[in-house]
């Protein structure tokens, strides 16, 4: 039986990743950080500080520095152990894990925040996924998602590691079919800049979602 890929990225891929994509990831600026910025923009007003605020894939924890320095209580979870120590650096509170299985108590984050990885997880996998991030978001909290977008589920083989696949999906789908959750804003772009492209394959989104149970 061949390997989960939660599996391989823990034991040696998600480190292979993120040093392949250092320099990249190191380049980015605040004010480049879309994502960032429809964060702040949305909690700009709430007066409930400081916001909780967990996020799944959180790499070298650059945005939640930056989220750290505004007034939030952040912590990120990643399966890089390389990426964690980067992230412990930089004075962000970070742990190695993954998705379907996330090390917090129920009802713990006012945001929960994708960065970029559910298109690598486990199909299998995102019903527990999904289930994981209702039970740690509070009862009217707020979710994130950044990912590849496609209107339909497509697959591609994933260059850095035969048998493993990368899924475009329009991952909001994971949740807003339930009655407690609502689309508040989505945005579609390239993946280099976010510019307005025609190629499908470019193709990222933004999505925003509100939880209000009851």
């Amino acid at each position: 039986m061949s390997k989960k890929q939660k599996d391989l990225f823990l034991e040696f891929e998600a480190n292979n990743w993120f040093e392949r994509n250092k320099k990249v990831l190191d380049s980015i600026r605040a004010e480049e950080d879309l994502l960032l910025k429809e964060i702040l923009d949305l909690t700009k007003s709430d007066t409930a500080k400081p916001l909780s605020l967990l996020e799944i894939g959180c790499g070298n924890g650059k945005r939640l520095a930056e989220l750290q320095k505004n007034g939030f209580q952040v912590i990120g979870l990643d399966p890089s152990k390389a990426a964690i120590k980067v992230a412990s650096e930089k004075g962000v509170e970070a742990k190695v894990g993954t998705a379907d299985e996330l090390p917090f108590p129920d009802n713990n984050f006012d945001i929960l925040v994708f960065g970029f990885c559910l298109y690598l997880c486990d199909r299998d996998d995102l019903f527990r996924i999904a289930s994981e991030a209702n039970r740690v978001l509070k009862e009217t909290g707020y979710l994130f998602i950044l990912d590849f977008y496609s209107k339909n589920e497509t697959s591609n083989d994933y260059h850095h590691l035969a048998g493993v696949k990368s899924y475009k999906m329009d991952y909001r789908k994971l949740f807003d079919w339930h009655p407690s959750y609502s689309l508040v804003k989505q945005m579609v772009g390239s993946h280099y800049g976010f510019k307005q492209t025609d190629d499908k394959n470019e193709w990222i989104s933004i999505s925003v979602l509100r939880k209000k149970d009851g």
